[in-house]
């Protein structure tokens, strides 16, 4: 039965836009871009300059050949680039395939393979596997970060060096929005225990609604401060790249986890919300007490996985931590149930 409120009523660009969270980046760039965006060392840059930096990459993917619906591979650490990445590349309407960097070569080069990856972004410290990469695949664009050492041209003797990658791109490049929200924006693979690793899709509206649900949860505040100890590689860090643009955050990079350094960036950087595995969390819960001097603020973090010990919680809370457990898996963008309080 067709109803009077079925007539002029289809979907037109007037009343209907594909979800993205590529929207969250354009936002903040507009609305906040002179804020502070990502942290890293002495690295600071503002949500127009990050904005700006993620089109270049988009356009010089594109100038390189890469197509609509083929995948570009990331192997770093919790780094600029990495969250660059995460709008570069769909931007350039292709599908971001974050690699574990704990893994061995083998199954490196396995995703890669797989997931028929026609660009790798690569930090220099995995100069190795690049050159493995390269060797097992002539036709792999090899893009090199050089951020806590140069590249070395053993390992990377045809690589394109990030920056200069980036200034082949346009600052203004005028990206288009995927025409289905169902179009793939990130490919994550499980870890394999029972075989080969297997591929998993995420497409536009689940990553922009799972990034929101991550706020909604957390009553993320606008322009939290967001430490990266969760690995940006494991589920797109549970989607909280795209869930910082969309509060107009500051994303604190971490290339390593330190108990101490973490406990230094939370007092320096006003750090309200990080997330971690319990390993991580028990680590800085038992962490020697002057580590924690000058840190007066409440801290929020989620921690995923097995439930932390009684212990842990306690020690969290009595230190002005903030707990919430969550659990998830790769085939759901990462958590996907809490533990309501």
């Amino acid at each position: 039965m067709t109803h009077m409120y079925d007539a002029g009523l289809a979907r037109r660009e007037a009343n209907h836009v594909p979800l993205t969270p590529i929207d969250f980046i354009a936002r903040a760039a507009e609305v906040y871009g002179d804020r502070l965006a990502v942290v890293h060392g002495d690295v600071r840059r503002t949500w127009r300059e990050t904005y700006e930096r993620t089109r270049r990459l988009a356009s010089a993917l594109q100038r390189a050949g890469v197509a609509r619906g083929e995948t570009v591979a990331a192997l770093l650490p919790n780094i600029p680039p990495m969250i660059e990445a995460h709008f570069g590349v769909p931007m350039a309407g292709a599908v971001l395939n974050t690699l574990n960097t704990r893994l061995d070569a083998a199954s490196i080069l396995y995703m890669l393979r797989h997931g028929e990856a026609k660009a790798l972004i690569v930090d220099s410290e995995y100069g190795e596997l690049a050159l493995r990469a390269a060797r097992e695949f002539p036709q792999l664009r090899i893009i090199s970060v050089s951020d806590a050492q140069p590249a070395d041209t053993r390992h990377f003797p045809n690589a394109t060096d990030y920056e200069a990658f980036l200034q082949e791109g346009d600052a203004r490049f005028a990206w288009t929005p995927p025409a289905d929200e169902w179009d793939a924006i990130a490919l994550n693979y499980t870890s394999g225990t029972t075989g080969e690793p297997k591929g998993v899709v995420y497409h536009h509206r689940g990553a922009y609604l799972n990034a929101l649900s991550n706020i909604l949860e957390w009553d993320m505040p606008k322009h939290a401060v967001y430490l990266w100890t969760l690995p940006l590689f494991h589920c797109n860090g549970w989607c909280f790249p795209w869930t910082v643009a969309a509060r107009a955050g500051v994303n604190v990079c971490l290339r390593k986890f330190d108990p101490k350094l973490v406990f230094d960036l939370i007092r320096r950087e006003r750090i309200t919300h990080y997330c971690g595995a319990p390993i991580v969390q028990s680590a800085l819960a038992n962490a020697p007490a002057e580590w924690r001097d000058g840190i007066a603020h409440r801290v929020s973090t989620m921690v995923a996985g097995a439930a932390p010990s009684p212990a842990v919680i306690a020690r969290m809370k009595a230190i002005g931590f903030d707990l919430t457990h969550v659990y998830g898996l790769t085939e759901v963008y990462g958590p996907a149930s809490v533990c309501a309080k």
